[in-house]
């Protein structure tokens, strides 16, 4: 039986799941490297613990492990799955984990990996090629269709360094230029040459689900119609619920075939060229809007928590009530970003207003962390950039 959760990380999506598992009657306890975590402040949070670095962590954690295993480990970023799962092992004697079995990670975490799989299963991707060196690339330069991005393999060790998700290139010039200055921090065989896809973030579209064997418990579509930036976003700022049948089948289909267990967002791109939704990636976490599913009814993290308690995969769904999912304060600054560019959004914009929303800082019953956050913003927005 599980009586607490380990958070490990940080910020809106931790926010969001302490909050769900104290609705669940566990106790929360979080793991942060950063001191001006808002999720530190919510009520829902028992204890937090700051940690340096890895070991440091490793160390936190195992002196939380009681002679019973009670408790559950849950990540909400990429870098904090790749800690669990190296470490899986050791730490499932003690510990129930919220991650899928490394081997399933390591298909999703590597996106070269990730497209290798989709093409040997037939699944619709953007056309994607993996030089092995500069020289393997300037030789396929000449063929390529621009523009194309380039992309990393692993993201969280590329936005680290450079800030960025993704490099656009209109010619072949501009490839060559960026990769070069990218292969002196990363070598070219962890990139990912990629077509382009038209359309921006009202293109971009997420299967959010909990799975047990590949089974899906609990899920719901979205379309992330505005991220931060709006280009290549490091974040979803404004979501809203949607039905689109083709995403459900090749979602669950990718599930399907590695008995996926866990947490997913399923993210694809509508192609207008071929009127097909295209897999880009699984997050095997939490990802940042997951709690839109307050509006529809439960949590994910509630739905884990009652199949490791009861066994519970009794399924539900939700892909018809129209709701919304805000971070108001940098949706706020996307906005303005666009119309000071002179993209017209006032139409999209207007529309959101009418739409029931959950909201991601903001809740009446726990009142400080929306403060905690218009207070540290500042901070929060140096810190990023």
């Amino acid at each position: 039986m599980i009586r607490k959760v380990l958070i490990l990380g940080n910020h809106i999506q931790a926010l969001g799941l302490a909050r769900q598992i104290y609705q669940c009657g566990c106790e929360v306890i979080l793991y942060t490297d950063s001191l001006y975590s808002i999720t530190r402040y919510s009520k829902a949070v028992k204890q937090c613990f700051i940690f340096e670095d890895e070991a440091d962590l490793m160390g936190k954690i195992l002196k939380n492990a009681g002679d019973i295993k009670e408790s559950l480990l849950f990540p909400t970023n990429d870098k904090l799955v790749a800690f669990l799962s190296s470490n899986y092992q050791t730490l499932s004697q003690k510990f129930f984990i919220g991650i899928p079995e490394p081997a399933i990670v390591n298909i999703f975490a590597n996106k070269r990996n990730t497209y290798k799989f989709a093409e040997e299963n037939n699944i619709p991707i953007p056309e994607s090629h993996f030089p092995d060196s500069l020289e393997s690339l300037e030789a396929i330069s000449w063929n390529l269709q621009y523009p194309l991005i380039i992309k990393p393999a692993v993201m969280y060790e590329f936005h680290q360094i450079f800030g960025k998700k993704a490099y656009k290139c209109n010619n072949r010039c501009e490839l060559m230029e960026k990769a070069t200055l990218i292969s002196e921090r990363i070598p070219v065989d962890q990139l990912i040459i990629q077509e382009f896809l038209d359309g921006g973030a009202k293109s971009l579209y997420s299967y959010g689900t909990f799975c047990v064997d590949g089974k899906t418990v609990a899920s719901l579509m979205a379309n992330r119609i505005r991220q931060n930036p709006m280009d290549f976003g490091n974040s979803t700022t404004y979501a809203v619920t949607c039905n689109i049948p083709e995403i459900e089948l090749q979602a669950e289909k990718i599930l399907k075939l590695v008995s996926y267990f866990g947490l997913a967002e399923v993210e694809f791109m509508y192609d207008q060229k071929t009127d097909q939704y295209k897999f880009l990636e699984i997050n095997t976490r939490a990802w940042k809007w997951h709690s839109i599913s307050n509006g529809l009814g439960f949590s994910f993290i509630g739905k884990m928590l009652n199949y490791f308690n009861f066994n519970d995969t009794s399924e539900i769904k939700n892909f018809d009530l129209h709701i919304a999912w805000i971070e108001r304060l940098t949706d706020t600054s996307v906005i303005l970003k666009e119309l000071l560019k002179g993209n017209n959004i006032m139409n999209e914009v207007l529309k959101s207003f009418r739409t029931k929303k959950v909201s991601a800082v903001w809740s009446s019953r726990d009142i400080l962390p929306s403060i905690m956050y218009l207070l540290l913003s500042p901070i929060l927005f140096f810190k990023r950039h």
